[in-house]
């Protein structure tokens, strides 16, 4: 990292939404450049700096929150704020020359103005709208997190949208939408721009998966050459280039890596991140504004020039600080005020659970804009909580009696000045449940947030709706499920919610049928699902993922007194394709754990010293990767039990359902047992066939 950048604390506002800060275009070259901010004190700020000085220019009054704010206009002078499902749009002085109804039931969550057309985004619904009239729509039957609007040679507009099945969807007026398959779930869209020019071609993603979610995006030029910068959601600022060769027009079509210039952690996550010149002429910057209203730059210019400014205004603001002293003492002599001790407090709590896809857990992140006091974790289902290593709080665990159904009562005690916590936890295949969540704050003690967050039975991921017939599929290593009843696809869709993670609000119809489409973050099984009004069908590689999903529609079905005709047609070659699956994984962890061991030997040995003289070229290689090992085996300690749970869990879902009997986990382990001790694939497959287990198959699963 070769940038050097210096922290200047501009203001503090209100609690901030992604995407609510953005940088005016300079009136002259290198000349400091006006911000507007919004906060969810619905109150709309232009700052600029004057002399030095940071200055409100304007500063509304208070309102409903402000989910999104964006520029418009020639040269982007004009605001767009989204409060509700309300578009207002203001003069860079403040005045107010549009208010726009826009009649979507949702709140406004992503918003754009191109010109005369404004795109909105509530949920899964897409309006566009021309000089504020309808234009076009799209439902996406996915959440819509981002939206981007990109101007053709002609009279249309192309709409780019982030959608929450991994995809981008590029719009063309009433055409279906193209579709770009992401491998993790795009969060923000921006402009790739150079300068105050936005290019019409090229559009930067973040995602969830990108290592820590990243929440918002810029390009700008700091130094020499275009800059990326990234805002992500544990607090981190980066900045990465590209080397100068590789910026050619055929970047679009090309691998390119960049390089890392800098890194700083703001201690709470980054709502936004713009290029700018803001604090002083000349000295390009990074504007940040963080979750809970600060807002601060990270400037070029040099640390000694700046600390000399500084000085200069301290004395000023010292000053300032006893004038605003003095004003409050006179207010508290003569004003009294009044507390009503029932009004309740409402903690502003920022949260998200996403699946982390290398060890199958779950990553829970809880923020507030104050201090975090404590935060207690009840869960109804069996789930086991990790270490993190980032997170300071002390956690005490109670005693819990699960036929109550309680299984997980834990207490985070946080740090002073803590107001961002990140937990991890492992559920168990099968067993869904609800998260319970209780947060508390240091400077609101009596002040309590409950939040509540279901835990899915099945841990997959990346589903689509592009998939094909699964009738054309009912033979090979699928494992058919059909149900056929009196239920509504709008019933079936919210028990599908129950079983499988990130399941959309709406289902998408295709000629009147939902399709979906999963893989198992651990195996790497497929799941396909197709159902419309009274019937479903469901193919799975792994019988003990549709198993799963029979005994919760089942179920779900039963809760509501509707009749299920249930038919599970199994076949013998996806256990082969499991197992196929899982051994690679089985095997190499089986190697890693024996390496392990021979380092461990070789250090009790005290053989370690003189590696050339006494050891074989095997052992000094191993010594040579000694801290890799390691490390790779401190990720998951428990890799091996849980491959050995899933062959477990394979063997009593196939017994139960090819031969319709019932067999224990422990059974299970000890007909396995000496078959996975062998690491033999041909072995573990013949104990699942074995003739002597075998007993009338029967033509359906219904048990």
């Amino acid at each position: 990292m070769s940038l050097p950048l210096s922290r200047i604390d501009y203001a503090a506002v209100g609690v901030t939404s992604r995407g609510t800060t953005r940088v005016f275009s300079a009136k002259e070259h290198k000349q400091t450049q006006k911000f507007a901010v919004a906060d969810h004190d619905g109150i709309l700020h232009v700052y600029g700096v004057k002399k030095g000085e940071l200055q409100v220019s304007f500063k509304s009054l208070p309102g409903p929150r402000i989910n999104k704010l964006v520029l418009g206009g020639t040269g982007h002078d004009k605001i767009y704020i989204a409060q509700g499902n309300t578009v207002k749009g203001y003069t860079k002085k403040g005045k107010l020359f549009l208010e726009f109804d826009t009649n979507l039931i949702d709140p406004i969550s992503a918003l754009y103005v191109l010109g005369p057309d404004l795109a909105a985004c509530a949920r899964d619904l897409y309006h566009r709208y021309h000089d504020c009239k309808d234009a076009d729509s799209y439902l996406a039957g996915e959440t819509l997190y981002d939206v981007v609007l990109l101007p053709t040679d002609g009279s249309f507009i192309f709409a780019i949208l982030a959608c929450g099945d991994c995809a981008i969807r590029v719009l063309h007026g009433t055409k279906t939408p193209a579709v770009l398959r992401l491998p993790s779930v795009p969060t923000v869209l921006s402009l790739y721009r150079e300068g105050d020019v936005e290019s019409k071609e090229r559009v930067l993603v973040g995602t969830i998966d990108g290592k820590v979610e990243i929440t918002s995006l810029d390009t700008y030029e700091l130094q020499d050459g275009l800059d990326i910068l990234i805002g992500r959601q544990d607090g981190t600022v980066e900045i990465y280039t590209f080397p100068e060769e590789d910026m050619l027009p055929s970047l679009r079509y090309r691998y390119v890596v960049p390089k890392k210039l800098f890194s700083q952690n703001a201690s709470e996550s980054i709502s936004s991140v713009v290029g700018g010149i803001i604090g002083a002429a000349g000295y390009p910057e990074v504007l940040v504004t963080t979750y809970s209203g600060r807002i601060f730059g990270l400037t070029t210019k040099p640390p000694g020039l700046l600390e000399a400014d500084q000085n200069d205004g301290l004395i000023k603001l010292k000053v300032e600080i006893e004038q605003l002293q003095e004003k409050l003492k006179e207010e508290k002599e003569t004003a009294s005020f009044s507390v009503d001790p029932l009004a309740p407090l409402i903690l502003s709590v920022n949260h998200r659970m996403t699946l982390n896809r290398e060890d199958v857990s779950y990553s829970l992140f809880i923020e507030l804009d104050t201090p975090i006091d404590n935060i207690l974790i009840q869960s109804d289902t069996p789930i086991v909580l990790l270490d993190v290593e980032s997170n300071s709080a002390v956690v005490s665990l109670s005693t819990c009696n699960p036929r109550e159904g309680n299984f997980v009562l834990a207490t985070y005690r946080c740090q002073i000045n803590t107001n961002h916590l990140e937990m991890r936890l492992r559920t168990i295949e099968g067993q869904p449940g609800t998260l319970q969540i209780y947060v508390t704050s240091q400077v609101q003690p009596k002040c309590c947030r409950k939040l509540s967050i279901p835990i899915p039975a099945l841990s997959l991921h990346v589903r689509q709706h592009e998939v094909e017939n699964p009738e054309t599929r009912t033979e090979g290593p699928f494992n058919a499920l059909r149900l056929i009843g009196s239920f509504t696809i709008a019933e079936i869709h919210a028990w599908l919610s129950f079983a499988l993670p990130d399941v959309p609000e709406r289902p998408l119809l295709e000629e009147g049928e939902a399709i979906l489409s999963y893989v198992s973050s651990f195996i790497g099984s497929v799941l396909k699902c197709r159902y419309k009004k009274g019937s479903a069908v469901f193919l799975g590689e792994n019988i003990s993922t549709v198993i799963i999903l029979r005994d919760i529609l089942t179920r779900e079905a039963t809760k509501r007194k509707i009749k299920l005709d249930v038919f599970c047609d199994v076949s013998d070659g996806s256990i082969s394709r499991v197992l196929e699956l899982v051994f690679p994984q089985l095997n190499a962890v089986d190697d890693l754990i024996t390496k392990v061991k021979i380092l461990n030997a070789l250090e009790e040995w005290e053989l370690k010293e003189n590696p050339k003289e006494n050891l074989c070229t095997e052992y000094q290689e191993l010594l040579q990767k000694e801290s890799e090992i390691k490390s790779q085996m401190e990720k998951d300690s428990e890799l091996l039990e849980r491959l050995h749970a899933v062959i477990t869990d394979l063997y009593v879902d196939w017994e139960r359902a090819k031969r319709s009997r019932r067999i224990s986990s422990k059974d299970a382990v000890e007909k396995l047992g000496a078959a996975l001790k062998s690491r033999e694939l041909a072995q573990v497959l013949q104990v699942f066939v074995d003739a002597n287990n075998t007993v009338p198959a029967p033509s359906s699963c219904k048990d």
